[in-house]
């Protein structure tokens, strides 16, 4: 950055971490962010809401101030001041080093109303103040925001007008959570073409007058607060004082000094030494842990983070343990570790302890898990896992769902951000009379009609697949759960014919949410409730490469570098033809695994790549799927997930050429989903009955 104003920008990153602002102004850091405001605000609706709420202020080409130069910006806003009555968006403001863009200002003679534009949803039944005076964590980010762009723009009306008395009103316009979407098809009167144009429909400039979806919630008795705050919650020093103090050194370039916390994993100031881009470099956050941590560049390259542990790490950063190896099993308050332990699931404490003795080879650390470790490596409880198989029921089920939650519905009746179920595949093992096992790809499901709802359609389908049998079902983490329990809150409230049936078929293989518990103590989980394959790993199961993290995306990876023998069996071209496959002919099977140089290759690269079929590069599909919620590791060639919003996007709503390769490739990436829960159980089956 080479401007010299103190920003909304440099404002959020200085709430982040002060040190942040003096990377951000030097081009010599790595940045892992550069480029993604545009991707987040693609993968959050950002665009789509922010479009909306101009037109909900009639906004025009005329008082839209799109210029990037920030004297030409201010110009024009004070041009457009002159009118009494005037609706500006990205009105520009400056008060010494201070400058801010507002999202809309409305100006009404002399009060103004100051509009900040989210791609976040609220209702009016949310509290924004906290019983103690504290804001809501998950607004808390947006309405500190809202008050920096009030203060200078108070600042600046003060230095422009002294002899004029203005009044400035801050909201905060969110999707409003109880709103409902009138007609099909939303989402897609927003087009976005690229980073600065937009395309609107006809159609909505007419709907936007109903003023459905939006909302201006009243944050100025907050924002009044936090600028007023002789203390300020989030810095130890008033909320003018920070802001002077942040300003100063990032116009000027000084760095100043933040202490290490957990937040440094997150941190995009380092060097990925995959990217061409980052050579000769510097890395920002090595940076900060040698000279703060008094870390040498070795360790910090070499050795692992205390930021990998399991769990969190923000205590022992606190008592200056930096590196894994500096905890101790008393600081874990385990005082005994060579005591043998009976084979049951893993303690929190025990699990880090574990992480640790096997990050760090300390055989001390290791010696209560010694029965249980293959190598010096891995950590595989057998009797534990046998115990849990035990109680599973053949054939067993792998679920896994492909779900959007647009800003914007997709279709008529449902509100901002409800979650869109279109996609799931179906993974099944057959127990055969020999004893041996069969796995096969049983069956899916994508809804491929255009402006057709497919919740209720999906559950159908599943509910087909699942229930000619007792079998155990499986997912992975909480994500199909949570999906399912929110279709039966569709379900409920719906005029299907067959509602209870579905319901009652939910009600069966989940368990209810920890929101619904709280609504209703009487809600009990289903007697085929889904076994989460997250859970057994994390009970019973852990391997060095994970580095502390048990998502699908780092389990897989270990368990097949772990398994000679999924090595052995899957890489021969079987799957599709001796496993059979609803994507894959028997006629041109494939294998799943090759290695290169020692280390297996992700199975995920041999799919096609469907980023052409998006419009985006492999680098922003990744990135995409980061602010989606949804982030995959670096050589997947699709973003499960944060892609999966734009995929359905597109066969839903626009005249595609290639839908249906971009269809065949979305089957074959969700159909590996569950493949990738199938090889981490037969991993653990081959190791216990193998």
């Amino acid at each position: 950055m080479n401007n010299k104003y103190f920003t909304k920008s440099a404002f959020k990153l200085a709430l982040e971490c002060s040190t942040k602002l003096y990377y951000c102004c030097d081009d010599s850091y790595a940045n892992q962010d550069v480029d993604n405001d545009f991707l987040q605000a693609l993968a959050n609706g950002g665009f789509q809401v922010g479009e909306l709420a101009k037109i909900y202020y009639g906004v025009t080409d005329a008082t839209n101030i799109k210029e990037l130069d920030y004297e030409t910006a201010l110009l024009k806003t004070q041009e457009l001041f002159k009118q009494e009555n005037v609706n500006i968006a990205e009105a520009a403001f400056k008060s010494g080093n201070l400058f801010v863009r507002a999202d809309i200002i409305e100006k009404k003679g002399h009060h103004i109303n100051l509009i900040e534009v989210k791609a976040k949803s609220w209702s009016k039944k949310d509290k924004i103040a906290k019983k103690r005076g504290g804001i809501d964590l998950r607004i808390k980010s947006y309405v500190y925001d809202v008050a920096f762009q009030k203060y200078v723009i108070v600042q600046a009306l003060k230095e422009l007008y002294p002899n004029e008395n203005f009044t400035v009103h801050a909201y905060l316009m969110t999707a409003d959570k109880d709103a409902i979407a009138p007609i099909d098809g939303m989402n897609q009167m927003f087009k976005i073409i690229s980073k600065d144009k937009i395309t609107l429909s006809e159609e909505t400039k007419y709907l936007a007058k109903m003023l459905w979806v939006l909302k201006a919630f009243d944050v100025d008795d907050a924002c009044d607060t936090i600028i007023n705050k002789k203390k300020d919650e989030v810095e130890e020093k008033s909320f003018k004082a920070f802001v002077a103090e942040m300003a100063n050194a990032y116009c000027n370039k000084t760095r100043l000094s933040t202490a290490l916390n957990t937040g440094c994993k997150k941190c995009p100031f380092y060097v990925n030494d995959k990217k061409e881009t980052d050579k000769g470099k510097k890395d920002g956050r090595m940076e900060c842990w040698t000279q703060k941590a008094g870390l040498s560049i070795e360790d910090f390259k070499n050795k692992p983070l205390i930021l990998e542990l399991w769990g969190g790490a923000g205590r022992f950063i606190k008592n200056g343990s930096y590196l894994l190896e500096n905890v101790k099993a008393s600081d874990l308050e385990i005082e005994d570790t060579d005591t043998e332990r009976a084979n049951e699931p893993l303690k929190a404490k025990e699990r880090k302890l574990l992480q640790i003795g096997i990050s760090t080879n300390d055989a001390s650390k290791l010696a209560t898990f010694r029965d249980n470790l293959i190598g010096t490596d891995i950590y595989l409880d057998k009797e534990g896992i046998k115990a849990e198989m035990e109680k599973w029921k053949y054939p067993l089920h792998f679920i896994d769902f492909e779900t959007s939650a647009p800003a914007l519905p997709f279709y008529k009746g449902m509100h901002p951000y409800e979650q869109v179920a279109f996609q799931f595949s179906h993974h099944i093992v057959n127990k055969n009379e020999d004893g041996s096992y069969s796995i096969s790809h049983a069956g899916q499901y994508i809804n491929t009609k255009k402006g057709f709802f497919p919740n209720f359609e999906l559950v159908r389908e599943l509910k087909k697949q699942l229930e000619g049998d007792e079998g155990t079902i499986f997912r992975y983490a909480t994500h199909e759960n949570t999906i399912l329990r929110s279709i039966r809150k569709q379900l409920i409230e719906s005029e299907e014919k067959d509602k209870e049936s579905l319901i009652a078929f939910i009600e069966n293989i989940t368990k209810p949410t920890s929101e619904e518990r709280n609504a209703d103590r009487t809600l009990q989980a289903g007697k085929r409730n889904m076994v989460d394959l997250q859970i057994i790993v994390v009970d019973y199961f852990y391997a060095k490469s994970m580095k502390g993290g048990n998502s699908i995306k780092e389990v897989l990876p270990a368990v097949l570098n772990a398994s000679k023998f999924l090595q052995q069996k899957y890489s021969q071209p079987i799957y599709g033809s001796e496993i059979h496959s609803e994507n894959i002919p028997a006629d041109a099977p494939i294998s799943w695994i090759s290695v290169t140089n020692g280390v297996v290759d992700n199975p995920y690269i041999k799919l096609p790549p469907v980023a052409s079929y998006l419009n985006m590069t492999e680098k922003e599909m990744q990135d995409f799927a980061k602010y989606s919620g949804s982030e995959i590791s670096e050589d997947e060639t699709i973003a499960q997930g944060g892609a999966a919003l734009t995929a359905y996007a597109k066969l839903q709503f626009s005249n595609l050429e290639d839908s249906e390769a971009l269809t065949k490739a979305l089957l074959r990436y969700c159909e590996l989903d569950t493949m990738a829960m199938a090889f981490i159980w037969e991993y653990f089956y081959h190791e216990c009955f193998g």
